[in-house]
C-alpha cells in the first residue's frame, strides 16, 4: 500500500494539471509553470478521461448493462502515438530530456479532460438515442455547432500551449504541428465507432450465457460450412405459385444481430403470415443472430439477392405479390444495418434493394421497411406495382429496440396488433399509424411519423389475395378492410 505522503503528492499533483489544463483552454501562458510533469500523472489523466466516458455509457445503457472489455484497447491504442507526436516536439527542441515529452503529453491529456468536462452534456442533448431528440428543431444544430466550435477551441488550445513548452522556430513548429493535424484528425475519425465500455447485457435471461458465450458460434468454422446448406435448404423449399390462384409471397429480414427484437420479430411475423395470410411453403427468413447461425440463413446482401431471385422464379408475375419485411438499425444516410460479427456485410441502401428486386423479376411488392430514417427507402422504392411502408419518416428515428423487448413501437402496433384483424396491409398501417404515435406521446418521445405510398396498380392484386383469404376463411376481414 502507498504511503500517505505518496498519494497526497499524486492528488496535488494532479489538481495542479488539472488547473494547468483550465489555464490553457483560456490560453493562458503561465499555466505551463502549473505543470507536473511524471509518468503517473499520465496514467491518472488517462483514466479520468476513460471514467468519464463510462459514466456517459452508464447514462445511456443503464445498470442492467455490463463492462466491455473488449473496449479497453479502442482507449488505449492512441497513447502510442501521442507519446510519437510529444516525441518529435521535444526532438525538434533539440532536448533529449523525457521531462520534454512528459510536459507535453500531461498538457494534452489535461486539456482533453477540460473539453470532455463541456462536451459530454451536449452530446448527450444530441444523442439520436434520446426521446427528445429532433433535427428539425433548431436549438438542436445550435448544440452541434456548439459542439463543433469546442472542437475547434480545444485544438486551438492545445497548438497554443505546445507553442508555449516548446518555444520552438516556426518552420519545426509547423512540422510538428502537421504531424499532430494528422493524429487528431485519426483520433476524430476513429471515435466515431461506436465501442461502449458500458454496453447492454446481451445474456439470455433464462441462462448463465455471458456475452463472449453469446457470439461463440460466430466465430467457429462451422458457420462456413452451414450457411451455404441453410440458404440452399430454404431456396429449395419455396413452392411455385398454383395456377389461377392469387399468392403470396413472404420474405423477412432481420438485420442486426446485436439486439434479439429483431429475430423476435421476422419469426413474429414468419408465423402470422402462416396462420393468416396462407404463406406456409412461401416463406423464407434471413436473420442475422449468433443463436441461429447453424439453424437460419443469415441476412446478407447477398442472400437477399439468392432468395429474391428464387422467390422470383417460382412467383407467376401476373397475380403473385412479394411482401419483403426488413427490420434493423437504421442511419440517416438510409444505410439499413446488417450486422453479424466478425463478419462485415457489403452495405444496403434503397437505391441496391431497388436493383435487386428489379433483376429478380418481381413486379408486384409489398415493401416494409422498420428502422430508423426508414423513411428515405419510399421514394427509390415507389413505382404503380408496389406498396411501400417505412416505420418513421426520412428524418426521424423509430423506437422500440431494445434487447429485451419481443417488437419495435412498430412491428408491434403493425404485425402483432392491426394485422391480427385485417388482411389489408393499407388499412393496417392507419391503424398502426395512429397506435405508434399515441405510445410516442405517452412515452414523450419524438413521433417517427410512418410513411406509405401505394401504387395503383398493385391495389388490384392485393385485393385478390384478401378476397381468396375471406373465401377460405382465415378469418374474413371486416367490410371496410379489403387490401
Amino acid at each position: 500500500m502507498l504511503p500517505p505522503t505518496v498519494i497526497n503528492v499524486a492528488l496535488r499533483d494532479l489538481v495542479s494539471n488539472l488547473r494547468a489544463g483550465i489555464g490553457f483552454f483560456l490560453f493562458r501562458k503561465n499555466a505551463v509553470n502549473r505543470l507536473r510533469a511524471s509518468v503517473p500523472q499520465i496514467v491518472w489523466l488517462w483514466l479520468l478521461g476513460v471514467l468519464i466516458g463510462l459514466i456517459y455509457d452508464l447514462q445511456q445503457v443503464g445498470w442492467d448493462g455490463e463492462f466491455n472489455l473488449q473496449a479497453l484497447p479502442y482507449q488505449l491504442w492512441w497513447m502510442p502515438l501521442l507519446l510519437l507526436c510529444m516525441w518529435c516536439y521535444a526532438r525538434m527542441q533539440k532536448e533529449d530530456a523525457p521531462a520534454g515529452v512528459l510536459e507535453g503529453m500531461v498538457a494534452t491529456l489535461a486539456l482533453a479532460l477540460c473539453c470532455a468536462l463541456m462536451l459530454t452534456p451536449l452530446v448527450f442533448l444530441i444523442d439520436p438515442t434520446a426521446p427528445w431528440f429532433d433535427e428539425q428543431v433548431p436549438i438542436y444544430w445550435l448544440l452541434v455547432g456548439i459542439c463543433c466550435a469546442l472542437l475547434l477551441w480545444y485544438l486551438s488550445a492545445v497548438y497554443a500551449a505546445l507553442w508555449w513548452i516548446y518555444r520552438l522556430t516556426w518552420p519545426r513548429y509547423l512540422l510538428a504541428s502537421l504531424l499532430l493535424g494528422a493524429f487528431s484528425a485519426g483520433s476524430m475519425w476513429f471515435a466515431m465507432t461506436e465501442i461502449r465500455l458500458w454496453q447492454p447485457s446481451y445474456s439470455y435471461s433464462d441462462s448463465e450465457s455471458s456475452y463472449s458465450d453469446r457470439w461463440q458460434l460466430t466465430r467457429g468454422e462451422a458457420i462456413l460450412y452451414h450457411q451455404p446448406e441453410l440458404l440452399e435448404k430454404a431456396l429449395a423449399e419455396v413452392q411455385p405459385s398454383r395456377p389461377e390462384v392469387p399468392e403470396l409471397y413472404l420474405l423477412a429480414f432481420g438485420g442486426d444481430a446485436g439486439q434479439d427484437v429483431f429475430l423476435r420479430e421476422v419469426l413474429g411475423v414468419e408465423t402470422l403470415f402462416k396462420e393468416r395470410f396462407g404463406t406456409a411453403g412461401r416463406s423464407i427468413v434471413l436473420v442475422n443472430n449468433p443463436a441461429t447461425v447453424l439453424e437460419r440463413p443469415v441476412a446478407s446482401v447477398t442472400a437477399l439477392e439468392h432468395a429474391l431471385k428464387a422467390i422470383g422464379s417460382r412467383m407467376d408475375q401476373n397475380k403473385d405479390v412479394l411482401f419483403l419485411f426488413m427490420t434493423s438499425h437504421g442511419s440517416s444516410e438510409f444505410h439499413f444495418t446488417l450486422s453479424l460479427w466478425p463478419f462485415k456485410f457489403d452495405e444496403l441502401t434503397p437505391q441496391r434493394l431497388r436493383e435487386l428486386l428489379d433483376a429478380a423479376g418481381i413486379k408486384n411488392r409489398v415493401v416494409v421497411v422498420s428502422a430508423c430514417y426508414s423513411g428515405g427507402f419510399i421514394e427509390p422504392l415507389s413505382d404503380p406495382h408496389t406498396l411501400v411502408i417505412s416505420a418513421a419518416r426520412a428524418d426521424r428515428n423509430s423506437h422500440g429496440c431494445s434487447h429485451e423487448a419481443d417488437w419495435t413501437f412498430f412491428g408491434r402496433a403493425y404485425f402483432d396488433e392491426a394485422l391480427r384483424h385485417t388482411h389489408s396491409f393499407t388499412a393496417a398501417f392507419e391503424q398502426a399509424r395512429r397506435t405508434v404515435e399515441a405510445r410516442e406521446r405517452e412515452e414523450d418521445y419524438t413521433l417517427s411519423e410512418p410513411q406509405m405510398s401505394e401504387g395503383e396498380a398493385i391495389r388490384p392484386h392485393l385485393e385478390a389475395i384478401g378476397r381468396r383469404l375471406a373465401a377460405a376463411g382465415n378469418e374474413p376481414p371486416p367490410r371496410d378492410s379489403v387490401p
